[in-house]
């Protein structure tokens, strides 16, 4: 159903979607969103402030048996009223399920006090258990400490902590990175990317990451020099690399676009050499490797399908919608690569089917969301986008020129943390040309 909302930020009133009867029997979609974070979040269309809307909520999962009950205790709702809307909820769900689908458990829903274990019990038919999340919230309380920490306690938190810090450790950290970026919070950034740097060298997750980035930098290398993917490529690096699955993954994750029939064509040949000149432990190994290939290819897949879907529905609501710039700003979380690419085919498709009007709505709405994706952008971020852009460092000055207020001794704070990454992703030109705007701005300052 849709709420009116006013912002508690700007005071601007917005409709927002709210679901309390979550059905992942009927509506498996809504799981995902739910895992992701961004169920019954209101995004306010003028300032972009969100917040989770507290509501009573009904989950059914019949794949898992699972049929929970939650109401917000903030709601301060009394009995006769919690009755009634959760009554009518679980009603529902049992009314709109076959009479030969009906299971008992569907008539003694689980009433849950928090929304910790609401979420919780939804993790754990995804093989999330409370242990693992109990250490992702040791995790996140290490990396607060780490974070604020002086140099000697640092020290002693990674040696005492050490078997704590993995790869979700990491993957957190930068999350924690790109959000700081986002805000604008360059003190932070500028901690946390040098904390970041440390556990690479200095802690065994950071070292097996790093050595993927370097496998991956070396393939990307390669791909880039033979002027794109392929499946003899991608084959010879996983071939390369068969002793270590972490990098192997990698690999394949960076080179998504040639795993298809014929590398596992190619991938089968192999096999067959190794059988023929006798090495069975080795041609072994490699059809294990292939199966796990398979596996993640089909994962792959099916994952594409859900997001095209998801892209799919997006695309049209905001054509049905009476006010295409609103519901635009509305979805604009919904804007990834995957529904750019989506919109992109929509395009084509109905271009070469002659629907006219059709493009041209498309057209209209692509046009939006790039306004809207620009008008998001920090005027500090604009100007170093443009500068990368720029072809000359004539055009880079001219850009510098034009901006004075933006120059700042921040701006060099924010370079020095994107060069980090560039070096660790191996991308030389694009570290020179920050080299060169590093340059320019200092000497502006």
């Amino acid at each position: 159903m849709q709420t009116q909302i006013t912002c508690p930020n700007c005071q601007t009133p917005y409709v927002a979607d709210v679901y309390q009867l979550i059905d992942v029997g009927r509506q498996p979609e809504l799981k995902q969103l739910v895992l992701s974070g961004q169920f019954n979040l209101a995004v306010c269309p003028n300032c972009r402030a969100s917040g989770q809307i507290g509501t009573p909520l009904v989950y059914h999962d019949p794949a898992h048996e699972l049929f929970m009950t939650y109401v917000p205790s903030e709601m301060n709702l009394d009995p006769m009223q919690r009755e009634q809307i959760i009554g009518r909820l679980v009603r529902q769900v049992v009314e709109d399920t076959p009479p030969e689908k009906r299971r008992a458990y569907m008539f003694q829903p689980q009433a849950v006090i928090t929304l910790q274990t609401f979420m919780e019990n939804i993790l754990e038919t995804e093989g999330i258990t409370k242990e693992m999340i109990a250490r992702q919230r040791k995790q996140s309380e290490l990396l607060r400490k780490l974070a604020n920490a002086d140099k000697d306690v640092r020290d002693y938190l990674l040696k005492d902590n050490m078997a704590l810090i993995d790869e979700t450790f990491l993957a957190m950290l930068q999350s924690i990175m790109e959000a700081a970026s986002q805000m604008e919070d360059n003190g932070q950034l500028v901690k946390l990317s040098n904390l970041r740097a440390k556990l690479m060298t200095e802690t065994p997750a950071g070292r097996r990451v790093e050595k993927q980035q370097i496998a991956v930098h070396q393939f990307n290398q390669a791909a880039k020099k033979q002027g794109g993917l392929s499946a003899e490529l991608l084959l010879s690096h996983v071939l390369a690399n068969r002793d270590d699955d972490g990098v192997v993954d990698a690999i394949v994750n960076a080179g998504q676009g040639a795993l298809r029939y014929n590398f596992f064509s190619l991938f089968t040949e192999e096999i067959e050499k190794e059988e023929k000149a006798g090495n069975l432990a080795a041609a072994k190994q490699l059809s294990d490797l292939r199966a796990r290939l398979l596996k993640i290819y089909d994962q792959i897949q099916q994952q594409t399908r859900q997001v095209m879907t998801q892209a799919a529905e997006t695309l049209e609501a905001i054509l049905q919608a009476p006010d295409l710039e609103t519901a635009v700003r509305a979805n604009f979380e919904q804007f990834d690569d995957a529904f750019m690419y989506y919109l992109a085919s929509r395009i084509a498709q109905a271009d070469q089917q002659g629907q006219t009007d059709m493009v041209q709505a498309l057209q209209h709405i692509h046009t939006l969301i790039v306004r809207e994706a620009e008008g998001s952008v920090p005027p500090e971020i604009q100007l170093l986008n443009a500068m990368l852009e720029a072809e000359t460092d004539s055009e880079r000055a001219q850009i510098l020129e034009e901006h004075p207020e933006l120059v700042s001794a921040e701006i060099l704070e924010v370079l020095d943390v994107v060069q980090d990454q560039v070096l660790q992703t191996g991308q030389e030109e694009l570290n020179g040309r920050l080299e060169t705007i590093k340059a320019m701005i200092a000497a502006r300052l």
